[in-house]
């Protein structure tokens, strides 16, 4: 959820920086509402997304009284309203001020321009989150078309839409159409952010996943290929997410399967992301698939009571991320 609330607060940070100020003829009401916008933006930097909401939505019906339908204030307070409805989880609420938002930049800009880009973006993730995994195609290809149109194919901002995409093949367990788009994402970030950027990583992750998910663990191996192009100097020659450690563990105890798993003839892989400190002991550990809830907290249990050989680098201990599977069998 702190992820959650972070990526988007910070896309509304961005959108609000785009739109102009209003000019100092302003009305009390008017000077109201950019009062109440300034507040959204610290109250959700915050953490206060229930406050931010109800100022950004008066602040939304102020300006939609008082301004033209297409005044780009109004179309900042409704970035704001759908952003924090993200932020809370609340998807529909979110998809109706985003299509309304849709809708007049459409009529401000027109139906081909980039600006539209970054709404659809946010209506493939509602679809997404929401379940409903057509709409949330069509929406980041939409996004994915414009940007391609405006930037080129190899541009930073074409890789958002490309992991979007790329997340609703994973969803499918649809490897063919999703590997490639991740892998394209990976040379993108490699190249503009680099391999150890947050983008990078979480890309790293999609791809393992759909790997792991799909029966194609060694197409992981690709990851390395694009960490070695753009890793810079001194970095180890192998990306975390690839150092498989099941074979390095000098104890790996076995999980137990639980009686409501076996109840319920539960079986599958769960991916455990873990940190190991200079002395071969676990210091962190995640479930990075999100594997099933039955699974999931009998690997979490045993991989904290796994121990490894120190990982040496020019005979010098280090601490080491690395991926550990678990595979569960119906019982």
């Amino acid at each position: 959820m702190n992820v959650l609330k972070s990526s988007f607060i910070a896309v509304l940070f961005l959108i609000g920086g785009l739109v102009p100020q209003q000019s100092a003829q302003e009305s009390p009401e008017l000077k109201e509402a950019t009062n109440l916008t300034e507040s959204v933006m610290q109250l959700a930097k915050e953490g206060k997304l229930d406050e931010s909401l109800s100022q950004a939505k008066r602040a939304l019906e102020i300006r939609e009284r008082l301004l033209p339908r297409t005044d780009p204030l109004v179309a900042q307070s409704l970035s704001y309203v759908g952003d924090l409805h993200i932020a809370k989880r609340d998807y529909g609420p979110a998809k109706t001020i985003l299509q309304r938002l849709l809708q007049l930049q459409q009529e401000r800009f027109g139906p081909d321009d980039v600006n539209l880009g970054r709404i659809h973006e946010r209506l493939g993730f509602v679809y997404l989150s929401d379940g409903n995994v057509g709409k949330a195609e069509e929406e980041y290809k939409l996004a994915l078309q414009l940007k391609e149109k405006k930037f080129g194919p190899e541009s930073l901002e074409v890789a958002d839409p490309l992991v979007g995409l790329a997340t609703v093949y994973r969803a499918r367990d649809n490897f063919r159409q999703g590997a490639p788009l991740f892998k394209r994402a990976l040379s993108i970030y490699g190249k503009h952010s680099g391999v150890n950027s947050p983008a990078f990583d979480q890309t790293s992750l999609g791809f393992t996943c759909l790997a792991h998910e799909t029966g194609n663990r060694e197409a992981t191996k690709e990851i390395d290929e694009i960490w070695k192009q753009f890793a810079p100097a001194g970095s180890t020659s192998q990306s975390p997410y690839t150092q498989f450690l099941n074979t390095k563990a000098l104890s790996l105890p076995k999980p137990d399967y639980p009686q409501e798993a076996r109840a319920r003839r539960v079986s599958g892989t769960v991916i455990m992301k873990v940190k190991i400190d200079e002395k071969g002991q676990v210091i962190d550990a995640r479930d990075m698939c999100q594997g099933s809830p039955y699974l999931s907290p009998g690997a979490l249990a045993s991989v904290w009571k796994a121990r490894f050989a120190p990982t040496l680098i020019n005979d010098k201990p280090v601490k080491v991320d690395g991926i550990v599977t678990y595979r569960f069998v119906a019982q």
